[in-house]
């Protein structure tokens, strides 16, 4: 090749091997911004998946959870217990939305601003109750003709006890229970009062009626539960509550809210438990057997289907299940089963029913075998979380185990779904996962025998007479923002917005939301958000992997090119040094 070819060619080689070397700046530069890119995205996916939402609870729990809304906070309901829980501003006013600032506007002409009233009387009332009662029509369970002013309420004044209402979703119904036998133990009822004995009912301690000689009445006798494992080994029976050998006694509500299961030495005592019960059955063909129950003792009843002397007889395991039965029936019966003035056929059928179908599980052969051999601690505690998951007997070696709290639930379902004619979805079956049962469903309104039916129209006046007399006392202003989820959670969060709520000395007050009496409001992880970001971060992700993927590929592309081009470079490089060095030594010589 000729001096200048080769000069010719160095100048290409040159000029494509600087343009090579650009492009893989240019390549590490978009591989450098790509990884910026992955690292805002990740942080973006970080922020996100905190991201929390402010949730309602009714009853503190944590169990049951709705979406925080002003219109749950602001209609009477089960939700928020017939109270108020009203949104004000640092000055204190009460922040309303574009509706109740609608109403409240129309009351200009009665007296009230922005600033408040002066003074409250029923007529300022009955203007707000009238012009409440188109704008509510569809959301309370009264009339709001039926609403009366409560000048005390929200003023210092003592509210009606809610745990008293006759009509009670399970978390009230829960409390009602706690507070009737908290008040029994302590001596707060007399012994022939209502209360006393439907605590008692509803109160399950082992034992069997046994005759004073001193005085020849009945009174109770403990059984001795195992509270160890060598006692269990002994007696053959015990109750365990959450996993751990207890014979203290509980109520129902612990039933429907713990894991409280039977535990059963050997096949021995657990045919003498099927045994007694299959005797119940083939004597209570009738629905007099189960009137007996409720209305004598546990052993009064199986002695008269069985004969004189018959409970004696039976094994300390028997008598355990029985007893249970005994006052499972006697605590649902007092409980749910309405006035005998207005009891119906389909009430005591739908009683009678859950006795049969409770009493026919528990007899059956039916026991799911959870393996094992011989009679281990360790096989009994395997058993009782084994039980957790079903509504009959599970074994484990030796030992057999038995739910009563689902069987509680059970009973209680099979006992709803008859005084409802079966009209709602609920069903029993072995496996709790198949089963739904009634206490699965938050928004069930049980009618409770609370010894005091109050109206709801009664609640409903408490509640409105305190939203007026706040309003009166703190004025108000319209937030036509307060309906939206975002801003409410933002604004309650953040604190432009404080919780109005009751304090202990029934005046109402501005806290934090985490302040506020009974933890109502509280922050709750937001899946939808997280739902989201998780599905734009692999999107992301997916695209700066792929660009990725081909800068890479285009990066190796140019390296290999590079090379050529270098070597190519060194070698026309070499040729023309070469030629200059052989025409100056020509001309040279």
């Amino acid at each position: 090749m000729g001096l200048a070819a080769s000069q010719a060619r160095f100048l290409a080689v040159t000029a494509r091997k600087a343009n090579c070397e650009f492009q893989s700046q240019q390549i590490a530069q978009q591989q450098l911004s790509l990884s910026r890119d992955m690292e805002t995205i990740s942080q973006e996916y970080q922020d996100a998946i905190n991201q929390t939402q402010l949730v309602w609870d009714p009853d503190g729990s944590g169990t049951y959870l709705y979406d925080l809304s002003y219109d749950i906070m602001m209609t009477p309901s089960e939700l928020n217990n017939y109270e108020p829980f009203m949104l004000g501003r640092r000055d204190g006013k009460i922040a309303v939305n574009s509706q109740l600032a609608s109403v409240l506007e129309g009351l200009e002409a009665y007296g009230l601003t922005a600033d408040g009233f002066t003074g409250t009387d029923d007529e300022k009332f009955t203007a707000f109750i009238q012009f409440m009662g188109a704008l509510q029509a569809n959301k309370i369970a009264s009339p709001m003709s039926e609403v009366t002013y409560l000048p005390y309420a929200g003023l210092g004044g003592e509210l009606y006890g809610r745990e008293y209402g006759g009509s009670m979703t399970v978390t009230s119904m829960i409390s009602f229970i706690d507070l009737v036998t908290q008040g029994a133990a302590s001596g707060a009822y007399p012994e022939d009062s209502d209360y006393y004995n439907l605590a008692n009912n509803l109160t399950f301690a082992w034992g069997n009626y046994v005759t004073d000689t001193a005085t020849g009445s009945e009174k109770f006798q403990e059984f001795n539960l195992a509270d160890n494992w060598k006692d269990f080994k002994s007696n053959g029976v015990s109750v365990l509550i959450n996993g751990n050998y207890d014979n203290d006694a509980f109520n129902l509500a612990d039933l429907l809210n713990e894991d409280i299961s039977l535990l059963v030495k050997d096949k021995k005592n657990y045919n003498t438990i099927l045994d007694s019960l299959r005797t119940v059955l083939k004597n209570s063909s009738d629905n007099g057997a189960f009137d007996t129950l409720i209305n004598n003792s546990v052993e009064d009843w199986y002695n008269a289907l069985n004969g004189t002397g018959a409970f004696e007889r039976l094994d300390e395991s028997s008598r355990v299940l029985l007893t249970f039965v005994d006052k499972l029936a006697k605590g649902m019966f007092d409980l749910l089963m309405p006035p005998e003035d207005v009891r119906t056929s389909t009430d005591l059928n739908a009683f009678y029913m859950a006795m049969d179908d409770i009493i026919n599980r528990l007899s059956m052969d039916k026991v799911t075998d959870l393996g094992g051999k011989g009679l281990k601690e360790s096989y009994g505690k395997s058993a009782v979380m084994g039980a957790e998951d079903y509504n009959t007997w599970v074994k484990k070696g030796s030992t057999y185990a038995l739910s009563l709290s689902n069987l509680t639930e059970a009973f209680l379902t099979n006992f709803v779904n008859g005084m409802d004619s079966y009209s709602g979805s609920y069903g029993i079956f072995d496996k709790v996962s198949d089963s739904y049962y009634v206490t699965d469903d938050p928004g069930y309104i049980y009618d409770v025998n609370s010894g005091e039916k109050i109206d709801t129209d009664y609640y409903e006046s408490e509640f409105y007479s305190i939203m007026f007399n706040t309003i009166c006392q703190n004025g108000w202003y319209e937030n036509e923002f307060v309906d939206d989820k975002d801003y409410l959670d933002n604004a309650i969060k953040t604190g432009q917005l404080f919780v109005v709520s009751r304090g202990s000395d029934n005046y109402y007050y501005q806290e934090r939301y985490v302040m506020i009496n009974g933890g109502h409001i509280m922050e709750n992880s937001d899946e939808d958000a997280i739902a989201r970001a998780e599905r734009e971060y692999a999107v992301k992700k997916s695209k700066i992997n792929t660009k990725e993927e081909q800068l890479e590929i285009e990066m190796k592309q140019l390296d290999a090119e590079i090379a050529s081009l270098t070597a190519e470079y060194d070698t026309v490089k070499s040729m023309i040094s070469k030629n200059v060095e052989k025409t100056f030594t020509m001309f040279d010589s």
